[in-house]
C-alpha cells in the first residue's frame, strides 16, 4: 500500500510540475509573439531609414555631378578668355 501511495504522490508532483511548465510555455509563447512583433516594427523602421539613406546618397551624387559640370563650364569659360 505504501508503494501505491508513493506512486500516487509522484504522479501528483509530476502533474503539478506539468501545469507549471505549461504556464511557463504560455508565458514564453506570448513573449515570443510580442518580440516578433517588435522585430517586425524595427525592421520596417530600418527599411524606411535605408530608403531615406539611399535617396540622400542619390541626391548627393546628383549634386556632385552638377558641381563638377559647373566647374568644367567655369574652367572652359576661363580658358576661352
Amino acid at each position: 500500500m505504501k508503494y501505491l501511495e508513493e506512486l500516487e504522490q509522484k504522479v501528483l508532483q509530476i502533474v503539478q510540475k506539468n501545469k507549471e511548465l505549461s504556464g511557463k510555455i504560455d508565458e514564453l509563447t506570448k513573449e515570443n509573439e510580442r518580440l516578433a512583433e517588435q522585430c517586425r516594427q524595427y525592421e520596417t523602421s530600418l527599411m524606411k531609414e535605408f530608403g531615406t539613406t539611399q535617396a540622400l546618397a542619390s541626391e548627393k551624387t546628383a549634386i556632385k555631378n552638377t558641381i563638377e559640370e559647373l566647374l568644367k563650364t567655369i574652367d572652359a569659360l576661363e580658358n576661352a578668355q
